[in-house]
């Protein structure tokens, strides 16, 4: 995963750490939690992979719990101290002109992070978002896409997609969006500079995260534009 998306993924988790004095072996939000800070973990540095699935499973065991959490949260934290250490200065992630290929790279890397959702807020996204970038998804993630032009293409393209994949697929279209935003699994943000289909081919672009409360915040509010939108 490329760096910038992988520090961006860990603050969100440690932004949203649950509660594990209520932990059950069957609890799904601490399941998921766990499960994805493995993978990221795996991405950072993979020879913590080991030390880290041994505290998950000494989580369980009353005796170990409060023990385990806290070197888990530290590991967590480690991962994030490292990247911001090794990373340049400022969170953005910058394409001049021409830098086509490193801004599918970057993007197409953070859409195949998703465990679980992704809604693509785009003006002027066209049906190219399938072959180009929604491919590599995985297949359990749900995919939302919100757009104004373009509608009579992306409805062919939303369906031959969902019958070849199988993955669930919605598009809607609505005249009240202008930016150009990426949530992934209700835990990050991110806005892109420029729409996706133009992206660094004759300007500079940039795919910039934004802070778990500002995400949370545009998240709701894009949300309710989602409802009020119109299906393809």
């Amino acid at each position: 995963m490329d760096p910038v998306a992988l520090l961006a993924e860990l603050r969100a988790l440690a932004d949203n750490i649950p509660n594990f004095d209520t932990f059950t072996p069957s609890s799904r939000v601490h399941q998921e939690w766990i499960g994805k800070l493995h993978a990221l973990i795996e991405q950072w540095k993979p020879s913590e992979e080991f030390s880290l699935g041994m505290q998950i499973s000494w989580i369980g065991m009353d005796a170990t719990r409060a023990s385990s959490v806290s070197k888990i949260i530290s590991t967590l934290h480690r991962a994030i101290a490292d990247l911001e250490h090794r990373l340049p200065p400022g969170p953005d992630r910058v394409f001049g002109p021409g830098a086509v290929y490193d801004f599918f790279k970057a993007l197409r890397d953070l859409l195949q992070s998703a465990e679980k959702s992704v809604l693509i807020v785009d003006p002027y996204m066209d049906e190219q978002v399938f072959d180009t970038y929604l491919a590599a998804v995985k297949p359990q993630v749900s995919i939302r896409l919100l757009t104004k032009k373009g509608a009579g293409a992306m409805a062919a393209a939303v369906a031959k997609f969902t019958a070849q994949t199988k993955m669930k697929v919605e598009a809607r279209t609505s005249q009240e969006i202008h930016d150009r935003v990426l949530f992934l699994d209700d835990r990050s943000g991110w806005v892109l500079g420029q729409s996706i289909k133009d992206a660094a081919r004759l300007k500079p672009t940039y795919i910039a995260p934004l802070d778990s409360e500002t995400a949370r915040l545009k998240k709701a509010i894009y949300e309710q534009i989602w409802l009020a939108s119109k299906p393809l």
